[in-house]
C-alpha cells in the first residue's frame, strides 16, 4: 500500500474535521500514514508527526487540506522530489485543490487502488540581479509578480525575450505565469486560460498597463525573459507564488525561465481540466 502524508492549513477549522475523517479511514483500512508535525499535535496523532524532510523521505504522496494558497505553500517543500500532491479543497475556487470535501473517501479509495494519474507541472525560476550580482533566486508553480505598493507610482519596465528588447512600458506591475497559474492572478488581470496538462508555455500579463499596445503574451516554455526596472517609482516588489517578497530597485533585472524542476500532482481520471474549469468558473 502507498503511504500518505498529510499537510493542513492550521487556520481553517474545516481542514481539521476533514483531515480527521481521513485519519479514521486510514486507521480502518490499516494504512500507515504521517502528518506534518505541527498539525499532528492538533489531531492528537503525535506519534505520526513528521517534518517536511521526513515527509519527503517516508511518504509516497501528500494530501493537502486547504485552499490553493495552502497547496502552493506546500508544493515548495516538494519541488523536484517526485512526491505527488493531492489537494482537498477547503477554500474558494480550488483549481489546485480540486477534490471537494464530500469526495474525500472516494478519492482516498481511488488513490489506494492506484486509479489515478500523475501530472508533472512546469515551474518557473526567477533570479534577481542587482549591479550584476545575483541576490535572490525563487521557484514558482503559479507565477512571479512584479507589483507596486499602493502609494507608489507606475512601474517602468523594459521587457526582454531571448535578450531582445520587446517592449518598454509603464504599468502597475507584470505577471509572469506558468499554465498552472493561468487561472490565478493572470486571469484576473486579463490573461488567457491555458491547459497546463497539454501546453508548456510562459504567460506574460501586464497589470493595468498605461501603454495601450502592451497586451498579454504567450511564449514558448523554452524562451527566456528579462525584466528590467527603470527609474525610481517608490516601493516595488517581486513575489514568487505570493510569498518570498524582495524589494526591487532602479536598474534591477529579473531573469525568468522554465525551471529544471517540476511539481507532481495526483489527478483522478474523472477530473479533466475542462471539467474543473467548468465547475470552478460556474459555466454550467
Amino acid at each position: 500500500m502507498s503511504t500518505p502524508g498529510m499537510v493542513l492549513n492550521l487556520a481553517k477549522k474545516e481542514a481539521f474535521s476533514t483531515a480527521k475523517n481521513a485519519v479514521n479511514w486510514f486507521i480502518k483500512e490499516g494504512i500507515e500514514f504521517y502528518i506534518e508535525k505541527e498539525a499532528a499535535s492538533y489531531l492528537d496523532q503525535q506519534k505520526r508527526g513528521a517534518t517536511y524532510r521526513q515527509l519527503r523521505e517516508k511518504a509516497d504522496y501528500i494530501i493537502v487540506f486547504g485552499g490553493d494558497g495552502t497547496f502552493l505553500h506546500t508544493s515548495h517543500h516538494f519541488i523536484g522530489s517526485g512526491v505527488p500532491l493531492l489537494g482537498i479543497n477547503i477554500g474558494q475556487l480550488g483549481f489546485l485543490t480540486d477534490i471537494e470535501t464530500e469526495e474525500l473517501e472516494k478519492a482516498l479509495q481511488m488513490v489506494n487502488q492506484k486509479k489515478y494519474k500523475i501530472e508533472h507541472r512546469m515551474m518557473i525560476k526567477a533570479e534577481h540581479f542587482r549591479n550584476g550580482e545575483k541576490i535572490e533566486s525563487n521557484y514558482a508553480l503559479n507565477d512571479y509578480v512584479v507589483n507596486r505598493s499602493p502609494d507608489s507610482r507606475m512601474v517602468k519596465i523594459k521587457l526582454y525575450i531571448n535578450d531582445e528588447l520587446v517592449n518598454r512600458f509603464r504599468s502597475d506591475g507584470l505577471i509572469i505565469s506558468t499554465p498552472t497559474g493561468s487561472t490565478a492572478y493572470s486571469l484576473s488581470a486579463g490573461g488567457p486560460i491555458i491547459n497546463p496538462r497539454q501546453v508548456r508555455a510562459i504567460l506574460i500579463t501586464p497589470i493595468c498597463p498605461h501603454n495601450l499596445h502592451m497586451r498579454p503574451m504567450v511564449i514558448s516554455g523554452s524562451e527566456k525573459i528579462c525584466i528590467e526596472i527603470e527609474g525610481d517609482s517608490g516601493s516595488i516588489f517581486g513575489t514568487a507564488d505570493g510569498h518570498d517578497n524582495s524589494e526591487l530597485m532602479n536598474g534591477d533585472k529579473i531573469y525568468i525561465e522554465a525551471a529544471d524542476r517540476e511539481i507532481s500532482i495526483i489527478k483522478l481520471p474523472d477530473r479533466t481540466f475542462y471539467t474543473i474549469l467548468k465547475e470552478k468558473m460556474n459555466l454550467a
